[in-house]
């Protein structure tokens, strides 16, 4: 039992940072576009491509990289548990 309840604790500290940091991102994104559609909407310098467009971007760019982090320390982390338990 103590293993599990191990395992729980490992994938809640690795999870919950990682939760946060998407829902962050997405209120934050949600957010500019409900207060600041003008700032989102201004081109940058002299290209068809606007700030909206870049910030939406790197939205995408964080969710890959939660992602990425989240498979490394869940195969570092949690797999070593899982192992340990069905042994």
């Amino acid at each position: 039992m103590k293993d599990i309840s191990n395992l729980i604790s490992i994938k809640k500290k690795i999870i919950l940072p990682l939760l946060f940091t998407i829902i962050f991102s997405y209120f934050l994104f949600i957010i500019f576009i409900a207060y600041f559609p003008e700032l989102l909407g201004q081109q940058l310098t002299n290209s068809s491509i606007s700030y909206g467009i870049i910030f939406g971007f790197l939205l995408i760019l964080i969710i890959f990289i939660v992602t990425l982090v989240y498979v490394f320390l869940s195969n570092k982390y949690i797999e070593p548990e899982i192992k340990k338990i069905t042994l």
